[in-house]
């Protein structure tokens, strides 16, 4: 609790703070700013099937927040949370940046916004099934979510399970692990994944120096 409580007053000054750019503290962070959203490689098992159900490197990301020239990043884990970027980029050789190409959307206003909507949702479970609901959240949900909340925008078209790769063996596993039978999947459910974050047209890289 008393974790929670400390994570929740990071949150309520940043939210206090508004949307500045990133101050300085180091190069490979300078061009980072509040409201941009970082994506990396996970592995594991989890990791493997998202990469081999999306074709895609980045198999998780989290929304970007300053407080005081430090730089955090809230993200749907076990449970939803909040950790320092450093802590962040060094679980994965794989690290992305984006952000929108219309900064005047993310302008103070909706960044407070989207803290305040982020902040109840600290605590909240992973949610392993990927339902498209607020009991539970996992990492590309609680993203896109953040800005529909706080700006009205979607980031990019829902898709469904079948909308991915699903016969391969890694993913397969998954899905009987987690539903009982490859069959108890809902293909029509509404889900979004990193990878669909990563190529939205209203997104552009954010060049990170090394």
């Amino acid at each position: 609790m008393k974790k929670l409580l400390i994570i929740a007053a990071i949150l309520t000054g940043i939210a206090l703070a508004g949307f500045f750019p990133f101050k300085k503290n180091g190069p490979k962070y300078e061009r980072l700013q509040s409201g941009d959203i970082v994506f990396q490689d996970t592995g594991g098992e989890q990791g493997e099937a998202v990469e081999a159900a999306t074709e895609s490197k980045y198999t998780h990301c989290g929304v970007v927040f300053e407080q005081e020239r430090e730089l955090y990043v809230l993200e749907a884990v076990q449970p939803v949370k909040v950790v320092t970027l450093d802590s962040f980029r060094k679980r994965s050789k794989v690290f992305h940046a984006r952000r929108l190409k219309d900064p005047s959307i993310l302008n103070a206003a909706s960044m407070k916004k989207a803290l305040a909507w982020g902040k109840k949702q600290i605590g909240k479970d992973y949610d392993p099934l990927f339902k498209w609901n607020n009991e539970k959240l996992y990492c590309s949900e609680l993203v896109w979510k953040i800005y529909k909340q706080s700006t009205g925008l979607e980031l990019c078209e829902l898709q469904t399970f079948k909308s991915y790769f699903l016969e391969n063996p890694i993913v397969r596993q998954i899905i009987q692990n987690r539903y009982g039978d490859v069959d108890n999947l809902p293909v029509n459910e509404a889900v979004v994944a990193p990878s669909d974050l990563a190529t939205s047209d209203l997104l552009v890289e954010v060049p990170l120096r090394k």
